[in-house]
Formats: structure tokens, C-alpha cells, sequence
């Protein structure tokens, strides 16, 4: 099979400047200035935020956040935070994912505890989320896509993006398998007919979904480490299981029905929404949690896979499901560096490798 994972150097070759990281951070600043933006959906207060996160940078770089990172991902994010930022790194220069490990750290530091804790990570990632999709102007940008280019995308078998547009849809009018979540796919908490909101506290109905804003509402997933990447995209399968388990329990031993009942009137709101969700689940044995991520897709593919318009020290956890299938054989990556070429060769270290300039491909392919 003929596999092809795409990233936003794509949405950077046809969008320009507009798509950068620096031009997404600058953008969301200028929302927050300017008033641009829905308070139903964020505040101005995330902007004091930003800053004040700016403001510590120093203090990160100088190791007094080391102790707060308890995780291995968290340790391993703040160390390459460190190492490739100074002290004096400006605002828009700063990976904007990364604020989302800012903002955990420096909580932790200050003792925040939801529910602020809660909205200035959503705020933030609503903000970033707003900024990328840019009045909707991202979701244009297959209009400037050359049938080259169309017609090679089109070529593959499976068809991945890290990206949450829906170019390469709307352009190859192909099945596309978003990794990252989309935009136009809301999260089952702000969508009115998911398993979740079939739960009696209806978390839909407290935060309904704001037109033009639907974006920000979505089930793409932000965030600077793989491994929480990989932990939401792997949720949705993981409930199911578990479900299905507790309602076949729940159905076929007596005795273990008896201990479920108890669970409706437990004082712990998550041993009350489980009890629900596994009663539904056996009067309605089809009703599933939507997979709405293609992570477990990604780890049985088969053959080679190519790479377009993604870095090799992004996404570590796409990178550590394809070198863990043995199933896929070939890697082919497009590098916009030197380096790049050689990092991935290092990490495919049990595949065959090949390796071509992103620079010469857009040439060829984009000239048309």
C-alpha cells in the first residue's frame, strides 16, 4: 500500500507567511487587541495571560520549572523548550503549542487550581485554534492547490493529515484521515447528539456552541507533547472497550450487577456518569463514543509511507507508531534541511529510508 501523511507545510507552500507559526501567534494577539473575537468563546484576560507567560521565560530557562515537570514527556518537552529558545525569545517566536506546557508548569508553580486552571487552557487552545483558521480563509486554500499536486495526493491508498483544514478533501474529494481531529468535526462534549450528551448532565446544553465560532468547539487536539496527543486520540477506542466490558458484565453476572446498581447513587460524579453510560449502553448496544481520530489506523498500514510538509522533531508520537509497525517498510520523507534528512534516517533506523528536498518537490509539482 501507497500511505501519505501531510502537515501544515502544505497550508505554508500554498497559504505563505498567513500559516506560520509566528503569523499564528501574531494574529491571536491581534484578536485580543483589536476585540476581534467572541467573549462567549474566549476572554481578553488570556492575552495578560500570554504575556505573563512570556514574562517567566527566563525563569524556565534558568531550570526553576524543572521540578515541577513530573512526567517524562513533561521532562522531556521542558528540555527541548530549553534548548532551542533563549531568554530573550520574543513572543511570536515561541512554538505556540508549547504555551500549553507553559501554562501547566506554571500552574502548578502558582498552585492554580481548576477551574481556573481549566479555562486558561481552553482559552488558550481556543484562541490558537481561532488564529489558525483565520475567518475561515485556511479552508480556501486547495483553491490555489495545482492538479499536479491534486493528482498525486489523489495517487495514495491512505490519505493522513496532521492538519485540522479540510484542503486536501475539498481538493482531492478523497476520505481523508485526520490524526489531530478537524474543524469541521465538533467534540462529542459540544455536540448535542453524542453518547456524552445522551448523559444526563448534557454538558452541550451549559456550553452551547457559538455560530461562526463552531471551529473553536471542535476536537482538534493542541498541545506540546505526543504523548497527550496520542492519550486523547486513543480515548474515544479506550472508552468503548471499556464499556462494552461493563455492560457484558453487567448483563450476563448477576453479582456483578448488583455491585453496578450501587454505582447510581454514588457520591463520586464519575462512578454516577459511568453507571449511566453502561446502562445505556445495554438497552442500546450500538450507542459508541465516535472515533473520530486515525491513530489506530496509522499503526496497520502497511508498505511505505511518505511524508509531506512535516518536521521530524514534531509529532514524535506519529514517528514512534510508524517505526513500531513492521508492516510499513519504506519511508520516504521530503526534508526541508540537511539535517532533517539525516535526523530521519538516524530515527527509521529499521526501515529503508528515502530521503528528497521539499524545496525540488514544490518546484516540480507546484509549477503546473
Amino acid at each position: 500500500m501507497n500511505n501519505i501523511i501531510i502537515g501544515n507545510g502544505i497550508d505554508i507552500q500554498f497559504g505563505g507567511f498567513e500559516y506560520t507559526n509566528k503569523s499564528i501567534i501574531e494574529r491571536a494577539l491581534l484578536y485580543l487587541k483589536t476585540g476581534d473575537f467572541s467573549t462567549d468563546v474566549y476572554t481578553k484576560e488570556i492575552e495578560i495571560w500570554i504575556y505573563t507567560l512570556h514574562s517567566v521565560i527566563p525563569d524556565f530557562i534558568n531550570g526553576h520549572y524543572d521540578q515541577l515537570a513530573v512526567l517524562n514527556d513533561e521532562k522531556e518537552e521542558l528540555d527541548t523548550f530549553k534548548s532551542i529558545y533563549s531568554r530573550n525569545v520574543s513572543i511570536s517566536d515561541i512554538g505556540f503549542e508549547y504555551y500549553f506546557l507553559l501554562n501547566e508548569l506554571h500552574c502548578r508553580k502558582n498552585k492554580i487550581t481548576n477551574p481556573e486552571r481549566y479555562y486558561f487552557q481552553e482559552f488558550l487552545r481556543r484562541l490558537f485554534l481561532d488564529s489558525i483558521f483565520n475567518k475561515g480563509k485556511i479552508n480556501k486554500l486547495h483553491l490555489k492547490f495545482p492538479t499536479n499536486v491534486i493528482d498525486y495526493i489523489s495517487s495514495f491508498d491512505n490519505i493522513f493529515t496532521t492538519n485540522y483544514d479540510k484542503n486536501i478533501e475539498l481538493a482531492t474529494g478523497k476520505n481523508v484521515l485526520y490524526l489531530h481531529g478537524a474543524f469541521h468535526v465538533l467534540d462529542p462534549v459540544y455536540d448535542s447528539n453524542s453518547f456524552r450528551n445522551r448523559l444526563s448532565d448534557k454538558p452541550a446544553e451549559k456550553t452551547p456552541v457559538i455560530k461562526g465560532y463552531e471551529h473553536t468547539f471542535s476536537n482538534a487536539i493542541t498541545g506540546s507533547s505526543g504523548a497527550f496527543k496520542l492519550f486523547a486520540a486513543n480515548q474515544p477506542e479506550l472508552a468503548n472497550s471499556a464499556i462494552d466490558k461493563f455492560a457484558k458484565g453487567m448483563q450476563e453476572n448477576p453479582e456483578i450487577k448488583i455491585q453496578m446498581e450501587e454505582w447510581k447513587n454514588s457520591d463520586n460524579e464519575i462512578v454516577k456518569k459511568l453507571y449511566e453510560a453502561v446502562k445505556l449502553k445495554t438497552q442500546e448496544p450500538d450507542l459508541e463514543f465516535s472515533i473520530d481520530y486515525s491513530v489506530d489506523k496509522l499503526k496497520s498500514v502497511e508498505g511505505k509511507i511518505t511524508f509531506i510538509g512535516l518536521s521530524p522533531n514534531n509529532d514524535s508520537h506519529i514517528m514512534k507508531i510508524i517505526k513500531e509497525n513492521a508492516k510499513v517498510d519504506i519511508i520516504e520523507f521530503y526534508y526541508f534541511n540537511e539535517q532533517e534528512s539525516v535526523d530521519i534516517k538516524l530515527f527509521f533506523n529499521n526501515k529503508k529510508v528515502i530521503t528528497e528536498s521539499i524545496v525540488e518537490f514544490w518546484k516540480g509539482k507546484a509549477s503546473a
